[in-house]
């Protein structure tokens, strides 16, 4: 369970030894323990310099570990008398026994005040006022109550620190109930909805998450802070330190509310609500607990929202977060006149927000449905998901009888850029999750991770456990992740109950995107994650493994070894380039909240995309151009009058002159005028990128020199003979970057044998090389080369 805050995981003494140039296996582990020093030398000498109940104060973090059966008791019996919830929850998960809610009601503990007015208490104890706790409410929790000794701390007659409510949710112990809960969360009219909860049951317990706001003392070196004269004199309040500490606890460890003020100045309104004490702190700067220093923060106006990033429950569940926002908006939408009226503007700005690359696919775990065009591969992720998670034909059960091991839990996932591959994977995910609140599959966690958007392959493992070890976060080195993954599912030795205790095992499906930049020289990233979800499902492990890998490119595994080819299996989901159709359907349902766009308009760019690549991210990249182009002259009243009532749209002839832009840009015509030589460092670029599935990263020159030599020779043209030697080849480069034709980079300190030469990019696809070189001298070179390739 989870760790202290100041103490420190324990190593295995089977710790993996980690070398820059070397690749390496979690079957040889060497003992390393300095990061354990580390931290246990950091943690004494802070320990040094606080006094008891400091220390103590580091004990919070422990909410997770599993409470007595007294305490549990006694808890319910507080739950019961001062704390219930008051509406319907916004979504019930039947698998993990929950209802979420974003309310509840509380009686103030009036005994836990130090400074309290009896009279007043009184008086509010027999009007039955309650203080309504919200999500996002900044609070004083009290943590003395898990059993810790500590001194109580004024205003309140326990041990208590700020927090912030993250999520609220209520344990139930009857299925029944939870039945009832999200038949009328489903069924139910609006009006009926806002009632009071009529499923409370005394054996229910409601619990929150919570986001610790950290004190000065809490925080080492924090509390030298030292002020000037003129700024002591102006200081009021007590500072407190946004923090990424998130921990579960009873709801009734609410003592009373706090405000957040953003001036250090700021003159309190008042000190009491409903008899209770209210403490006001300022608030301008975020300590990371994981990262053990202050981190740049924004707007205090955004304190919430960075809360949920941070949640362990609203940060993973799409789902989850997805019912939370339904219900946030139509709280919203009750108070907010239905008269406003709707600008032109607000149409453009959301039709270029959804047209964002980085926005492409963020509304997929929200539909959870199958993208258009893309149902079949839908069906196939889905029905290989939903099987392994339930455990139903695993390797477990063939492990029972003795059998030699088939592997079903893994998948390979391939196709062309842009087509829908990680949306569909996500969406169905999405559908899963809402399969999983209604009972019908087991839970599962969801934990994805890019190749493009790790330094080295190795920080797989460290981005992998750091997910996985839960709020904790742990930040491990490269080997003592590896070790970590490998004691979590690897486990012991095979037992013959594996079948019975396959299915009691909390899955993790791991995704694995863009995989082609985890290949290493020796490949053993990719092997250990695709050799895990075996041994998990057949050992004594402490959770399975399901993981679904995506590559640009379709032969991949054919390129791998044969011990991660047969760790693959068999099963492979292949996507399909986009046709005019699935475009058109794509784009219409993309820009339907924001319909700025003519039906010829959108016609036009779903047919100008089929025919260059099928990508369609091309064609969002057009629209947004076009919408861009037209918001724009029309802010300066180019065409448009701006007390039109209907607004501007976005026509074919805006689409055509984005199109001309994006397939015809200046680059392309420069290449259609290379040398010889500047055509075969270009044309073997744009080789490497589709054969390695990599659009970034760059590649080394000698990688570069050595697929020169082979083209140039495969296609026997004396124009490429010989091919341009290493210093010829620099000097080309060196013109062609100057050009910005390619792009060069700096390569990173763990390259291949520690080259300083640079890494080259083309930032040109397959197809628009071949199309700039059509018609010219090199034309044969780029349709052997660059030609689009048919998938079977």
């Amino acid at each position: 369970r989870r760790e202290t805050q100041g103490d420190a995981i324990k190593e295995d003494s089977t710790n993996a030894s980690f070398d820059a140039n070397e690749d390496w296996n979690v079957s040889g582990l060497s003992n390393d323990n300095e990061e354990d020093e580390t931290l246990k030398m950091q943690h004494g000498s802070v320990l040094e310099n606080r006094s008891n109940q400091k220390e103590n104060r580091n004990t919070r973090v422990d909410q997770e570990k599993l409470p007595t059966q007294d305490t549990l008791a006694t808890s319910k019996v507080i739950l019961e008398r001062r704390i219930w919830t008051s509406s319907s929850p916004y979504h019930v998960d039947i698998s993990s026994g929950r209802s979420y809610y974003t309310s509840l009601e509380v009686l103030p503990p009036y005994d836990s005040y130090i400074d309290r007015d009896k009279d007043e208490n009184e008086k509010y104890k027999k009007q039955n006022k309650c203080w309504t706790v919200s999500l996002g409410d900044t609070v004083v929790a009290e943590w003395s109550h898990l059993g810790v000794s500590a001194e109580p701390r004024h205003p309140f007659a326990a041990q208590w620190a700020p927090c912030e409510v993250v999520s609220i949710w209520k344990n139930h112990i009857c299925k029944d109930e939870l039945m009832k809960l999200r038949k009328n969360l489903l069924h139910v009219s609006d009006e009926k909805k806002v009632g009071v909860d009529s499923t409370h049951n005394e054996s229910d317990i409601i619990m929150m998450e919570v986001r610790w706001l950290y004190e000065k003392h809490d925080i080492p070196g924090a509390a030298k802070t030292q002020h000037s004269e003129e700024d002591n004199t102006k200081i009021k309040l007590e500072e407190v330190f946004e923090t990424d500490h998130i921990n579960e606890c009873y709801a009734s460890a609410l003592l009373a509310p706090i405000t957040i003020h953003s001036e250090i100045n700021a003159n309190p309104s008042t000190n009491r609500y409903l008899g209770m004490p209210v403490k006001h702190f300022f608030c301008e700067r975020f300590w990371s607990y994981h990262r053990k220093s202050l981190v740049p923060i924004g707007s205090i106006k955004n304190r919430i929202n960075r809360g949920r990033l941070y949640s362990r429950y609203l940060g993973k569940d799409g789902v989850l977060q997805a019912a939370l926002n339904e219900s946030l908006r139509a709280h919203n939408d009750e108070h907010t006149s239905s008269t406003i009226s709707f600008h032109w503007k607000d149409a453009f700005h959301d039709a270029i927000k959804i047209l964002s690359l980085c926005d492409a696919s963020a509304d997929a775990p929200a539909r959870g449905l199958a993208l258009p065009g893309r149902d079949k591969e839908y069906h196939q992720i889905s029905t290989f998901l939903r099987t392994a998670i339930c455990g139903v034909g695993s390797a477990a059960s063939v492990c029972k009888s003795g059998e030699e091991l088939s592997v079903n839990s893994a998948l390979f996932v391939a196709g062309p850029p842009g087509t829908g591959k990680t949306a569909t994977v996500r969406s169905v995910v999405a559908n899963l999750r809402r399969e999983q609140a209604k009972g019908e599959i087991p839970e599962f966690d969801f934990v994805p991770l890019n190749g493009m958007e790790l330094r080295h392959p190795f920080d797989a493992y460290v981005k992998f456990w750091e997910a996985i070890s839960g709020t904790r976060k742990e930040k491990r080195s490269p080997g003592t992740a590896a070790a970590m993954l490998e004691r979590h599912f690897g486990g012991g030795d095979t037992k013959d109950d594996a079948y019975a205790t396959a299915k009691k095992k909390p899955v993790t499906v791991l995704l694995l995107d863009e995989i082609d930049y985890l290949v290493t020289k020796k490949q053993t990233v990719l092997y250990n994650l695709f050799d895990w979800p075996m041994r998990a499902a057949t050992c004594d492990s402490k959770g399975r493994l399901v993981v679904v890998g995506i590559s640009n490119t379709i032969n991949m595994p054919e390129r791998l070894k044969p011990s991660i080819q047969s760790r693959l299996g068999g099963k492979r989901c292949i996507f399909q380039a986009y046709n005019k159709e699935d475009a058109k359907r794509i784009l219409e349902v993309k820009l339907k909240p924001a319909p700025i766009f003519e039906n010829d308009a959108i016609e036009f760019a779903a047919r100008k995309t089929a025919v260059n690549s099928g990508d369609i991210r091309r064609a969002f990249q057009m629209c947004k151009a076009a919408a861009e182009r037209v918001m724009a002259e029309a802010e300066y009243g180019k065409g448009f009058s701006q007390n039109s009532s209907s607004g501007p749209t976005v026509q074919i002839s805006d689409i055509q002159k984005a199109s001309r832009e994006l397939f015809n840009p200046v680059i392309a015509r420069a290449v259609s005028h290379a040398t010889s030589l500047e055509a075969l460092i270009i044309v073997s670029l744009a080789s490497l990128q589709r054969q390695s599935g990599r659009e970034m990263g760059g590649f080394d020159v000698d990688e570069l020199i050595s697929k020169m030599e082979g083209t140039a020779r495969s296609l026997g043209d004396l124009q490429y003979l010989p091919p341009p030697s290493f210093a010829e080849t620099l000097d080309i480069l060196n013109r062609l970057g100057e050009a910005g034709v390619i792009q060069l980079d700096t390569p990173k300190i763990y390259s291949v044998g520690g080259s300083t030469w640079p890494l080259v990019t083309l930032p040109m696809d397959c197809y628009e090389v071949e199309a700039a070189l059509r018609g010219t001298r090199h034309s044969r070179l780029s349709d052997t080369f660059c030609a689009p390739q048919t998938l079977f």
